[in-house]
Parts: C-alpha cells; sequence; structure tokens
C-alpha cells in the first residue's frame, strides 16, 4: 500500500508535534525515488518552506508511512 502526500504530511506534522516542534504553513512535499528506476519512494515533508530556519524536516516512507529521518532546522 503506498500512501498519498495528503497521508505523509499528515504523519510528519504529527510526529514533530510529539517532539514539540512548531509546525508552520506553507508545507512542501517533495517525493523522491531512491534509485532511477526501482528503489524506496520518500516523500520529504518540509514546514516553514518559505522561510530559512524554523523548518521541521520529516521524510516518510512512501510504502508503509513510517517515519525514515526527521530533523529541526533553527538556521
Amino acid at each position: 500500500m503506498t500512501i498519498s502526500a495528503e497521508e505523509a504530511v499528515e504523519r510528519a506534522r504529527r510526529h514533530a508535534e510529539e517532539r514539540g516542534w512548531p509546525w508552520r504553513e506553507p508545507v512542501s512535499v517533495t517525493r523522491h525515488r531512491a534509485y532511477l528506476i526501482l528503489g524506496r519512494v520518500t516523500y520529504e515533508v518540509r514546514s516553514s518552506s518559505d522561510r530559512i530556519g524554523s523548518n521541521a524536516r520529516v521524510i516518510v516512507a512512501a510504502d508503509d508511512g513510517s517515519i525514515v529521518e526527521a530533523y529541526w532546522l533553527p538556521r
């Protein structure tokens, strides 16, 4: 089962809130594949995408919705 970009944003938001990171709009979502044809598909979700700093950056696996990586980018 592959999750949608909207579901990836919701999972990333919940993950950020659990860690006490602020979640601000606008949010950007980018779909990535590890290799050109094969490889794991992930979504990179970033809050406050119009600013430098104060961003939550969360990588969500598209196949099962698990959080692969998560960072708070203060600047």
